[in-house]
C-alpha cells in the first residue's frame, strides 16, 4: 500500500507518522517542541528517520511528507514565515528536509490540515463550509470551502487566536497583546496559572489541573476559576463571531484545552446558540473531533496530492 509521511509540527510536541490511503497512521514518533532552532531541526530529523525505518509489511516507502505547522506558509510553499510557537520563522524547511530525505515536501498550515482531515473523515465529513477550531497551545482554525481548505490572497487566511480580543490586554507569545489566544490558548492559560496559582502539583501547570484546581477550596482556587472564567468568555466570543462572519454548515471543536476541559465545548456551543441568530445557528452541525492530532496528519498527507487526488 501506498504511504505518505506526514507529520504535525505543533507549539507544544511534534508527531510524524506514515499514513496510508485507507487513513492508516504507522510507526508514529513523538517529540517535544523546543525552542532552539538546531535543537528542534536535530529532534524532528531523528523522529522522521525513525518513521522511515519503520515501514510496516504490506506497505511501500513513502513517495512524499506532509508537514502541518503552526504559522503562515507563503505560496512558495518553502518556509514558514510567522511562526510564534516555533522556532522556525523563515527557515527553508521543505528545502532543508528535500535534502535529507530525497522525498518532494508539502507544508500546510495546521488549522486547514485539520479540517482537510476532518472533512474526508470525521463526525462533520463532508459537510461545506466547514468550520474547524482547535484549541491548544495556541488556536488553530481551518475553513473548507468547495471541498478544499480555504486560504486567502496571500494564504495567510485564518489566524483567528491573533486577532484582538482586548486592546491593550494580555501578552501574547507573538510578541503583541490583547489576542484572543493570550486568554484561550492553552500556552496562556498554564503560563497564568503558573504566575497566580502557586505551584503545580506535579511541576508543570495543565489546563485540566485548572479546572481541578478551581473545583476545589484550596489555595489559588479562585485564581484558577478567574483564568477559567476569562478563557470560556474568549472562546465563546471568538467562535460566535466565526460563526457569524462565516456562516459554516458545521463546527467541529477539538484540541488539547478542550481535552483536559470537556466541559467548555458545551458552554461554547450554548453561547453560541444565545448569541447568534436562527439563520446562524439552527442547522448548524457542533461536532466534537474524531481525528484530533490524526486528522492534521490526514489533512498533511492529503496536501502532498500523493494518495488521494
Amino acid at each position: 500500500m501506498k504511504t505518505v509521511l506526514a507529520g504535525d509540527l505543533g507549539g507544544t510536541k511534534c508527531r510524524f507518522a506514515l499514513v496510508t490511503a485507507d487513513f492508516g497512521v504507522h510507526a508514529v514518533q513523538h517529540v517535544p517542541t523546543v525552542r532552539n532552532q538546531p535543537e528542534f531541526l536535530r529532534s524532528m530529523e531523528q523522529a522522521i528517520a525513525r518513521v522511515l525505518a519503520q515501514v510496516p509489511a504490506g506497505c511501500e516507502p513513502p513517495v512524499a511528507m506532509g508537514l502541518g505547522t503552526a504559522g503562515v506558509i507563503p505560496h512558495d510553499g518553502g518556509s514558514i514565515d510567522y511562526a510564534p510557537n516555533l522556532p522556525l520563522d523563515k527557515f527553508p524547511l521543505t528545502q532543508h528536509l528535500e535534502g535529507l530525505f530525497h522525498l518532494p515536501t508539502t507544508l500546510i498550515n495546521d488549522g486547514r490540515a485539520s479540517a482537510w482531515g476532518e472533512y474526508m473523515r470525521g463526525n462533520a465529513v463532508g459537510r461545506d463550509p466547514l468550520l474547524c477550531l482547535f484549541f491548544g497551545t495556541g488556536i488553530g482554525i481551518g475553513l473548507i470551502v468547495d471541498g478544499k481548505p480555504y486560504g486567502g490572497f496571500a494564504n495567510a487566511a485564518g489566524e483567528i487566536g491573533h486577532t484582538t480580543y482586548r486592546p491593550n490586554g494580555r501578552p501574547c507569545p507573538c510578541g503583541r497583546v490583547g489576542h484572543f489566544e493570550s486568554y484561550c490558548g492553552g500556552r496562556a492559560l498554564t503560563e497564568r496559572a503558573a504566575e497566580q496559582c502557586g505551584v503545580a502539583p506535579k511541576g508543570e501547570w495543565t489546563v485540566g489541573q485548572i479546572v481541578s484546581l478551581a473545583a476545589a477550596d484550596a489555595t489559588g482556587s479562585a485564581a484558577a476559576r478567574t483564568i477559567l472564567a476569562e478563557a470560556e468568555e474568549a472562546a465563546a466570543t471568538l467562535v460566535t463571531n466565526a460563526c457569524i462572519l462565516l456562516n459554516p454548515s458545521a463546527v467541529v471543536l477539538g484540541g488539547g484545552v478542550l481535552s483536559g476541559w470537556p466541559a467548555l465545548r458545551n458552554r461554547i456551543v450554548e453561547r453560541v446558540r444565545a448569541n447568534t441568530a436562527p439563520l446562524i445557528h439552527d442547522k448548524v452541525l457542533f461536532a466534537e473531533s474524531l481525528g484530533g492530532s490524526d486528522a492534521i496528519l490526514w489533512g498533511a498527507a492529503a496536501a502532498t496530492r500523493a494518495l488521494w487526488p
